[in-house]
């Protein structure tokens, strides 16, 4: 299948139909995924970067990544997987996929897994659309530049709060922290926050586009793993800051409250 640029800029009308497809693809797997949850024994590799991957991860990209082609108007877009790697020359938009984002977590039978699809305008790195779904909740958040974001058809805002004492935030593990060089800014927001929260991956991401959680600090992540939620946050009402992180070919994020992030990128320095 050839590869070609689709028209620009986008309309409302086609974001829509980009939306919907991203939303679609993020559910295709969800069977596949779930009948793998809790397998005993479920074999376990490791990749180069020395992070976990499963047939499961495999098997859901490669249903994702049909579900993407059979689309006559958006299926010649080439793809970025986290398993499958770039298929199709970089144009100006690009799918990216995360079948299973958060799999040290789905190994484990922890449920704070999801599967992740977005639509990136290239040149300027952001997302036009985003999407999670929850295979175990059911639940599917999507959104697209200017058209908002919601849960299952119901409009989401995130958290508009602004008492960084008083609010929930959420940060995963500190080793993640030390190993991108932050551990001071995972020392400084326990200090400054009486309610932290070790929730993780995109379970942790969708509430805090939900804003049940008010605002999340996360370093060293990849392009699959924010440019879904970069969007839902920004159509939330909230606030999505990304910079290069000290890990080669990452990002630290800050995301949630508009109030709390500038509070946060404040107190941890985060430029």
């Amino acid at each position: 299948m050839g590869y070609w640029p689709i028209m620009t800029p986008f309309d409302a009308a086609a974001l829509g139909r980009a939306r919907d497809l991203a939303a679609a693809a993020a559910r295709a797997p969800s069977d596949l995924i779930l009948a793998w949850f809790r397998v005993a024994g479920l074999p376990v590799e490791s990749k180069a970067d020395g992070t976990p991957v499963t047939a499961a991860d495999r098997e859901a990209e490669l249903t994702i990544r049909r579900c993407l082609r059979r689309s006559s108007e958006f299926g010649g877009l080439p793809i970025l997987g986290e398993e499958g790697g770039q298929e199709g020359q970089v144009g100006e938009y690009r799918w990216i996929v995360d079948p299973i984002d958060g799999t040290r977590g789905f190994a484990r039978g922890l449920p704070t897994f999801g599967t992740l699809v977005a639509l990136e305008e290239t040149a300027l790195r952001r997302a036009l659309v985003g999407v999670i779904h929850l295979p175990l909740t059911n639940e599917t958040l999507a959104a697209a530049r200017g058209l908002g974001a919601t849960r299952n058809g119901q409009a989401l805002r995130a958290s508009s709060a602004a008492d960084l004492r008083a609010a929930v935030v959420s940060l995963p593990d500190v080793g993640e922290f030390r190993a991108a060089g932050m551990e001071a800014a995972y020392t400084a927001v326990h200090a400054a926050c009486d309610h932290v929260r070790g929730y993780t991956d995109c379970w942790a991401h969708a509430l805090v586009v939900a804003g049940a959680v008010d605002a999340l600090l996360e370093p060293a992540l990849s392009p699959w793993d924010v440019r879904a939620t970069e969007v839902l946050i920004a159509e939330a009402g909230g606030e999505c800051r990304l910079r290069a992180s000290r890990v080669a070919g990452k990002y630290d994020l800050v995301c949630g409250s508009r109030a709390l992030v500038g509070r946060i990128a404040a107190l941890v320095q985060f430029g």
